[in-house]
């Protein structure tokens, strides 16, 4: 018998190795069948879906939600898509040089064990691109969401009115036009045509002085820089003289002016835009100002 350095014999030595051997194997395999197990996907709770409705000619349109898990596991958002849509994409909201912009995330977002991710106006969000017909208030938007443990999950985003804000808990996401909401969020529209697409920030959302953000990029979804922008504000229903400023470059892509609105309601916010001394375009969509 070989007697080991520590007065134990060869045989209960190599036992020892082998049941040492034999756990490291089985948390191995522990830890590989939860990096393979799939999520339930009842650990995914989608809350709040919703949307705001477009104007006719309008050909992008965001959606909004919170996704909850409820699980042990990160999972991660991948993709979305609807029939309503060509395409949709997760943007998100980054701040690059002190202005925000908006950019696609190819790699997903990932919502953290017992945690949660907020879609929202103004941040991350769904971008349903090339509709192929207006949302209308009241409208039911089938959206599939791919996700990358719990599988794909069928949700229904709830349109409201052009002016919707987010819903409150346990409510659906109309608000009437013009109605008061505490703390005058800032009101956030994307304007798109076949040459460019505008996503614009109205802060503060409520009447008086208001700042006007434009970020401009191209169908490609990269930054477009003009040669010159002015905005126009108006609302026909009260008679208000339409109000035009020119806007000033704070970015190559990103424009600002500073307007005054006198009264809540519906109003139309116009772009003109000149790309170059020969191309000028003009696009406008309805905002709502509390």
């Amino acid at each position: 018998m070989i007697i080991g350095t520590d007065g134990s014999s060869g045989v209960e030595t190599g036992l020892s190795a082998l049941r040492d051997l034999a756990a490291a194997l089985g948390c191995a395999a522990v830890l590989l069948l939860q990096g393979l197990t799939p999520a339930n996907a009842s650990d995914i709770a989608i809350l709040q879906a919703w949307s705001r409705a477009t104007p006719n000619g309008a050909m992008v349109a965001a959606g909004y939600l919170t996704i909850e898990n409820r699980g042990n596991y990160a999972d991660t958002l991948m993709s979305a898509s609807t029939p309503r849509a060509a395409k949709a994409e997760i943007h998100e909201m980054i701040e690059v040089g002190g202005v925000m912009k908006m950019r696609p995330v190819w790699e997903g977002m990932t919502i953290p064990p017992n945690g949660k991710l907020v879609l929202a106006p103004g941040g991350s969000h769904l971008m349903f691109m090339e509709l192929k017909a207006p949302f209308a208030d009241g409208d039911q938007i089938p959206v599939l969401l791919d996700f990358e443990r719990a599988g794909q999950i069928s949700i229904s985003v709830e349109v409201g009115g052009i002016g919707a804000r987010a819903p409150q808990p346990g409510t659906g996401p109309k608000v009437a036009l013009g109605s008061k909401v505490s703390g005058a969020e800032p009101f956030f529209t994307h304007i798109h045509d076949s040459r460019l697409m505008a996503n614009v920030t109205v802060s503060p959302g409520r009447s008086g002085p208001v700042e006007v953000l434009v970020q401009l990029e191209d169908p490609q979804e990269n930054a477009l820089a003009a040669e010159g922008l002015s905005i126009t504000l108006s609302n026909s229903e009260s008679g208000i003289v339409p109000i035009t400023t020119t806007a000033e470059r704070i970015a190559s892509d990103t424009w600002r002016a500073r307007m005054p609105v006198s009264e809540a309601g519906t109003w139309s916010l116009a772009l003109q835009i000149i790309i170059t001394s020969k191309e000028k375009i003009e696009i406008a969509a309805p905002i709502l100002i509390e």
